[in-house]
């Protein structure tokens, strides 16, 4: 049986190995740069549909009174005809 052969390390870098890494790592800051712009945006994109969220509900809460109003006065007088 033939010995298993063991690991060999070269001590050289390679230009090709060097350019590749320092490419990865700038795509990578950028990347986790623009992920928080992004991030940021819908953020704030949330923060105002909530605030128009609430104005919303704040309006059809003040047109359901005023119907509810105006029920109340067509079935009062409706029941004073009566």
């Amino acid at each position: 049986m033939s010995q298993p052969e063991h690991w060999q390390m070269k001590k050289e870098l390679n230009l090709a190995h060097i350019i590749t890494t320092v490419t990865l790592l700038v795509s990578g800051i950028l990347y986790l740069g623009d992920l928080d712009k992004r991030i940021t945006t819908n953020t704030q994109e949330l923060t105002h549909l909530k605030q128009i969220r609430n104005e919303d509900q704040k309006r059809i809460e003040k047109r359901l009174d005023s119907i509810d109003k105006k029920l109340d006065t067509l079935l009062g007088s409706n029941l004073r005809k009566d």
